[in-house]
């Protein structure tokens, strides 16, 4: 015997309408997902970051010379 309420499911019940998430639920929702991993994964970006700055540095150490080439042009 086949099952029939498969086939025709019941309909919701009433005041059920699907609007969606409300704003706030969204809202917060989306800053546990962005504070979650930054507090998780905090000492790790820490190290992350100074790599960064320090590559920053670097490569403006060797743009100087150049940039005070040009600006001796002009000036």
């Amino acid at each position: 015997m086949k099952r029939q309420w498969d086939i025709n499911p019941l309909p919701p019940p009433d005041g059920s309408d699907d609007k969606g998430p409300d704003p706030i639920s969204a809202y917060l929702l989306l800053a546990f997902f962005i504070v979650g991993p930054l507090i998780y994964f905090g000492p790790q970006l820490r190290t992350i970051e100074a790599w960064v700055v320090k590559a920053y540095s670097t490569v403006e150490g060797w743009f100087v010379p150049i940039r005070d080439w040009l600006v001796g042009l002009v000036g």
